[in-house]
């Protein structure tokens, strides 16, 4: 129905808001999609690559994969060997990368596999790092039922007698005399620290270290519960566990290799 405006002027009505059901997807440019297309491509591979056969991989023809090619070098995304000829993957990936990076909120990630490891395990799990007075918790998070073990926020991890200080001891830069250089390597070896009933008897715990995107030595997470329902076994399930976990946290902040890949200083 044609409605008056107030000027006496014909018009017609508003159009109500569209629903989800009847949303139109928003019009995108297709030329930008299919260079990101193209990129994807070359970023995929594990070597340098040819013109044509990226054109053969990007289902496209050669003469126009070699025009999206030429912006995406004069953009720093690819780069091209003068030489050979061939393409890879330009210096402006590693600016996003690191952009990326710099945004990632690492102890939110550590927090949540912190309380994802209490609640499969049922053992109290805690993040540390090293402050200006230690070694310290700074979140820690009980399982959902069963014996909690009572480590407060802002508590101190000796660097000697706790896995959690072992795991910080063991991979110090420059090295710290706080273990026997054979504790040490053994730590490094298994990529986590164990102790049994001696810090505390009757309770066990196990702590990996988290890297950085450079290797170094970030975070670790810590396991720990009564010898009753904690394996005080590097080999064990709850080692395994908390071992893939600290690896998903460095490989979400760039950290590309294992806790064994560090060397040995």
């Amino acid at each position: 129905m044609i409605e008056k405006s107030s000027t006496g002027r014909s018009r017609l009505p508003d159009a109500p808001p569209a629903s989800s059901a009847h949303r139109v997807e928003a019009v995108g440019i297709q030329s930008v999609e299919l260079g990101l297309a193209l990129f994807d491509v070359l970023a995929r591979q594990e070597r340098a690559c040819g013109l044509s056969e990226l054109a053969r991989l990007a289902q496209m023809h050669r003469a126009k994969a070699y025009r999206y090619l030429v912006s995406l070098v004069r953009a720093g995304w690819v780069q091209q060997d003068v030489e050979s000829g061939l393409y890879e993957i330009g210096p402006a990936v590693r600016s996003l990368a690191l952009s990326w990076l710099a945004r990632q909120d690492w102890i939110q990630l550590a927090g949540a596999e912190a309380r994802a490891l209490a609640q499969q395990h049922g053992n109290t799990c805690i993040v540390a790092v090293a402050g200006e007075a230690g070694v310290t918790a700074i979140q820690v998070c009980p399982p959902p039922q069963g014996v909690s073990i009572g480590v407060a926020e802002g508590a101190l991890f000796d660097l000697r007698t706790s896995a959690t200080g072992r795991v910080f001891a063991a991979w110090a830069e420059p090295p710290s005399d706080a273990l026997p250089a054979l504790l040490r390597e053994q730590i490094r070896w298994r990529g986590v620290a164990v102790v049994e009933s001696e810090h505390a008897p009757g309770i066990n715990a196990l702590s990996a270290p988290v890297f950085d995107a450079h290797g170094h030595l970030l975070l670790a997470l810590t396991l720990v519960g009564p010898a009753i329902s904690l394996q005080a076994d590097p080999g064990g399930q709850p080692a395994l566990a908390l071992l893939a976990a600290c690896q998903r946290i460095g490989a979400a902040l760039g950290w590309q290799g294992s806790q064994r890949d560090v060397a040995l200083p």
